[in-house]
């Protein structure tokens, strides 16, 4: 197989490069090393697209923040993705540090910016009274960063990308101009290659003999709260420290509320949850807020941040040609993301022309409007599989069936939100596997949460072989 261009790495940023250069018209290949995308950096943070405020002046961060902003709300729209321009704030008592956030966002060329400084608990209802100021983006938004992702795999797909997953690769090198990329039984041909693998770039970089960065990663949890709570209608952040923009609450596109993120360093990348992080959430947060349903909490989870130095790396290769290097890509790099896809076409001196029989996708969630006469045509629009979100056994089908392929329950989940809701897929699960599989044709014991060998059920009880093999047999008969 041969390609004008190889992008490694299935995060927001991959996923938005290889997006639009298919809609360039180039023969792109998105080499994945899971099973789906968005299994990295891009699934677990915290949603906000950034206004642009908070980037030092004349950095590669700004520049790209500001023109992300700007991109974002026309990108979700293309791609059908939801998309909420929310405006955000910045609360606190310390006026001088708030002006200076609004002058930075003035330098940085961010809009509709506005220093609050009376009747702020007429624009966030549950904040503390004891704080009196706020600085407020008006252009910030919140997207869900999963779905987004997966909207521009999907979309690059669609426009005659193709996307190669469980592809480790082990060995890359140059024959007759071309890079040969193989991971042992399979190769890929590529004029170029892009390194946006996110936490796994050093490993790329090593392989292609490239620069080689200096990676820290910082892991920051969160809590998710139930639908309904209507608690912030808006990114609401306290002023910013050293090791980040601090606990805030934000909305989300689906309903929740989001508390988080904490700021833990850690010496490789690692998304676990801790109940010292969570405990600190607890405390941080109240510090904001009054009114905290703490018991509308239905999850926690955390996101690995990945630092190569304080500004973004976006660069040609120095040591290897036609090689693109994308390292170190935090916050706000997802807001940044369709900008950073501009920007790696001007590198390549590739015009951003759209070709003009572009593929849309459709969305396989429907609209409670549309369900009555869905039914109709189709039974299964009525027959509800996860009933927190009020999910149908058609649109896990569709969602089964969709260009990407997936295979697993989180796979699933990601793109209907199925095991979402309160219960957090203690109804529904079972049921969906037997439809993954079924779709498949596949065995129950096939099926996988997300990575590879996390197998939701190893055997069948009631088979011959399992209970003959069963060292307890007998002790109840």
């Amino acid at each position: 197989m041969e390609f004008d261009i190889a992008i490694f790495g299935g995060g927001v940023v991959g996923c938005n490069i290889f997006s639009l250069l298919t809609r360039v018209g180039k023969k792109a290949v998105l080499i994945e090393k899971e099973n789906d995308v968005s299994l990295g950096c891009s699934k677990a943070n915290s949603g906000i697209v950034h206004a642009g405020y908070d980037c030092e002046e004349n950095s590669l961060k700004a520049r790209l923040n500001v023109r992300g902003c700007f991109l974002m709300e026309n990108l979700c729209k293309e791609l059908s993705v939801p998309y909420t321009k929310c405006g955000s704030f910045v609360v606190g008592n310390d006026l001088e540090k708030l002006e200076t956030l609004y002058n930075r966002g003035i330098k940085n060329g961010v809009k509709n910016l506005e220093i609050i400084k009376d009747n702020l608990i007429s624009f966030i209802p549950n904040i503390n009274n004891d704080i009196k100021y706020a600085l407020y983006a008006k252009d910030a938004g919140i997207v869900n960063p999963y779905m987004l992702t997966i909207a521009l795999a999907e979309d690059g797909v669609l426009n005659g990308g193709k996307i190669e997953f469980n592809f480790l690769a082990d060995k890359i090198y140059k024959e007759n101009n071309l890079f040969i990329i193989s991971n042992g039984s399979k190769t890929i041909k590529a004029k170029y290659i892009i390194n946006a693998s996110g936490y796994g770039y050093n490993e790329i970089a090593n392989l292609l003999g490239s620069e080689i960065y200096n990676l820290s990663f910082r892991r920051g949890e969160y809590f998710v709260l139930d639908k309904g709570t209507g608690f912030v209608n808006a990114p609401i952040f306290p002023l910013p420290t050293d090791k980040g923009k601090g606990i805030l609450a934000t909305p989300t596109n689906s309903g929740n509320i989001l508390f988080g993120p904490t700021a833990d360093d850690d010496e490789v990348y690692c998304a676990k949850t801790t109940s010292a992080s969570l405990s600190q959430i607890k405390s941080q947060i109240t510090n904001t807020f009054n009114n905290i349903p703490f018991n509308k909490i239905i999850r926690q989870f955390s996101g690995v941040r990945v630092s190569a130095g304080k500004d973004f790396i976006i660069e040609k290769s120095k040591k290897v040609e036609n090689v693109i290097n994308i390292c170190g890509i935090n916050s706000p790099g997802l807001t940044s993301a369709p900008a950073i896809a501009e920007y790696v076409l001007s590198l390549l001196d590739i015009e951003n022309r759209q070709k003009e029989n572009i593929v849309k996708r459709i969305p396989y969630r429907i609209k409670e409007d549309d369900r009555a006469n869905l039914i109709k045509k189709d039974s299964r629009y009525g027959k509800i599989i996860c009933r927190c979100e009020v999910i149908s056994e058609m649109e896990i089908i569709n969602a089964i069936n969709s260009p990407l392929k997936p295979k697993t329950l989180d796979g699933i989940k990601r793109r209907v939100r199925c095991g979402m809701g309160r219960c957090q897929g203690g109804f529904c699960t079972n049921k969906i596997i037997e439809l993954i599989a079924k779709e498949n044709g596949l065995q129950l014991e096939d099926i996988e949460k997300e990575f590879k060998a996390s197998n939701l059920m190893i055997a069948d009880i009631k088979s011959t072989e399992f209970y003959e093999n069963n060292e307890f047999r007998g002790k109840n008969e």
